[in-house]
């Protein structure tokens, strides 16, 4: 099968490194940046630098595809704006929409949007027909995205939207990640919860959706929720740091996001979780 991956970042490098172990799999990727270029090499057969907003662009990297993974990040690991958000996400739908026309051989796309768009839930369990309410722009971004996307399905074509928890994992571990936070004094009292997903979980759901001609949306979190509180009292103790405070909250402060994501509809699926709990030091 030929494969392109739009975006060889965090997630999808390791999704790459999966397929390379598998002489089935034709693999092209993209990245952004030439120097990247050069680290993915060993990864795909083709490794092209390409912006996927731009049309053209897009099309030589999908040309002769049969199976699209679009896991892009805007700015990689650095916090950019909605606008940003709308560049690397809702403009690359649009491009794709362009294109498809022209592409009757690709018969799958899978995309990587958030549990984020979902918005709050005030705690309560959330699954994939909770109507998404995004809070914020990039949420907004991410759902627009996601509707463009499910413009794009058609009898011989499947879409599928994979939206995903917070990622931890290689590089990313949890208390290295937190532990600025200990013997601090947090507004609130940290009874929210947050969900998370290990990265080979996302490469595995990845993988699992192409290989499985999944044509639907799925949420990609592990099996248990956490309150924001015994996470960080979880990382400081483990770490023997000292624990972090809570001051309760402030007149008029915006709550935050409270919900319990549910993995049902993944496990129904069949894909078994590589790593159904948090693990708090991934390296």
């Amino acid at each position: 099968m030929r494969v392109t991956i739009v975006g060889c970042g965090y997630v999808g490098e390791a999704l790459a490194r999966r397929w390379g172990e598998q002489a089935a799999v034709d693999l092209t990727v993209t990245t952004t940046r030439e120097e990247r270029r050069v680290e993915l090499i060993p990864v795909a057969r083709r490794v092209l630098v390409v912006r996927a907003s731009d049309p053209s662009a897009l099309f030589q990297a999908l040309d002769g595809a049969e199976a699209a993974v679009f896991c892009m990040a805007p700015g990689g690991d650095r916090q950019v704006d909605a606008d940003a958000y709308a560049a690397t996400y809702r403009d690359s739908m649009r491009a794709l929409q362009e294109l498809l026309p022209d592409m009757p051989q690709l018969r799958q796309i899978v995309y990587t949007s958030s549990c984020g768009v979902y918005g709050d839930a005030a705690g309560a369990w959330v699954d994939e027909s909770t109507p998404a309410i995004p809070r914020d722009a990039h949420a907004a971004v991410l759902l627009e995205s996601e509707q463009l996307l499910e413009q794009c399905r058609a009898d011989q074509r499947r879409v599928c939207v994979l939206r995903l928890g917070a990622i931890y994992g290689p590089g990313r571990d949890l208390i290295r990640r937190f532990k600025t936070l200990a013997g601090t004094t947090r507004t609130g009292d940290g009874r929210i919860y947050c969900n998370w997903i290990h990265r080979d979980d996302v490469a595995g759901a990845i993988a699992a959706a192409v290989a499985g001609g999944w044509d639907q949306t799925v949420n990609v979190v592990d099996d248990q929720p956490w309150l924001v509180a015994d996470l960080l009292n979880q990382i400081c103790n483990s770490a023997d740091l000292p624990p972090v405070q809570w001051s309760g909250s402030e007149p008029g402060a915006k709550p935050m996001v409270d919900r319990r994501i549910s993995n049902r509809h993944l496990h129904s699926l069949g894909y078994e979780l590589l790593h159904p709990r948090l693990l708090l030091r991934s390296e």
